[in-house]
């Protein structure tokens, strides 16, 4: 069978399709993490790898794969994208690469036209809008370091700051202290120190932190409630322009973790993404962004 890979690389974790010409999927799985701008060449090369060895498992050809779709964030990057293409040469694969920004796959797996706005917010955040001719909108998405507000990584971010703060005096005591400490057994801010400075630590590790949040909102937990607000502030801030450069397109998409498990943050969105623009069609969506990049290597191929 002549086959597709479609594949989603995440800061946590990397989704993988393999479908026929026709677009049917006969298997998905899921990989280590794909996240080229926060990964050394040797990690990536390691997902790569294992991504590689799936047709095998499914006993399928290597040389029957006529595509590879990638999106993943940092893979605008020109540097990025030659060293990916170089990894995938020398892991073996030798067929047509194409690469998507994350946003882009995650787009066209909620839209089969390929056209339309949506805002994700999973362990980074990024709105993306993309015109009937093809035209391209971006706003957001440049990475946990300078941006991803509103994304899992920030909340986690927030919630262990307004702890420390609390721990000595600046900020007022909160929940999510002992919240943090039950998730990961640690019982004191020199522990907590130690956790997040690990030199093995990943931003998905703290990521995976985000969760929390909620549990203390519905307690009531002043910090807590600043941080959702927050965050549907700087999600609201990455539609907004994007809306303003897209003034035809009325369906707008939610996507990624936090906005899909909190219904919370996902209402205040809403609320704020209305109060811009009222017509708007907003619907929250769980497609996995490997079937966009699927779609769109299809396309390629014609």
């Amino acid at each position: 069978m002549r086959y597709l890979i479609g594949i989603d690389g995440g800061g946590t974790a990397t989704k993988i399709c393999v479908a026929d010409r026709s677009g049917a999927i006969h298997g998905r799985h899921t990989a280590g993490p794909l996240n080229i701008n926060g990964q050394s060449r040797e990690e990536f090369r390691q997902t790569m790898e294992e991504i590689l060895a799936l047709p095998a498992r499914m006993e399928l050809k290597p040389e029957d794969c006529e595509a590879i779709g990638i999106g993943a964030a940092g893979i605008s990057n020109p540097a990025t994208r030659a060293a990916l293409t170089e990894v995938l040469r020398e892991s073996g694969y030798h067929g047509r690469v194409s690469m998507y920004s994350d946003g882009e796959t995650a787009l066209a797996a909620v839209y089969p036209d390929c056209h339309g706005i949506i805002l994700i917010a999973g362990t980074g955040s990024i709105c993306y809008g993309r015109k009937e001719d093809g035209a391209v909108i971006r706003c957001g998405g440049y990475g946990h370091l300078i941006d991803d507000g509103g994304s899992a990584y920030d909340i986690a971010r927030r919630m262990l700051s307004a702890v420390v703060r609390a721990s000595d005096g600046r900020g007022e005591p909160t929940v999510l202290t002992e919240l943090v400490f039950e998730q990961l057994g640690i019982a004191e801010i020199p522990e907590l120190i130690g956790y997040v400075y690990a030199p093995e630590r990943r931003k998905g590790d703290l990521a995976a932190l985000a969760v929390l949040l909620n549990q203390a909102a519905v307690m009531g937990d002043a910090e807590a409630l600043a941080i959702e607000d927050a965050c549907a502030d700087e999600l609201c801030a990455l539609v907004r322009p994007v809306i303003g450069k897209l003034p035809e397109e009325k369906n707008i998409a939610l996507g990624g973790g936090v906005l899909l498990k909190n219904e919370r943050i996902q209402g205040k969105v809403r609320d704020r993404i209305l109060a811009v623009r009222d017509d708007a069609w907003i619907q929250a969506v769980n497609r996995e962004a490997a079937e966009g990049a699927l779609r769109l290597a299809l396309k390629e191929l014609g």
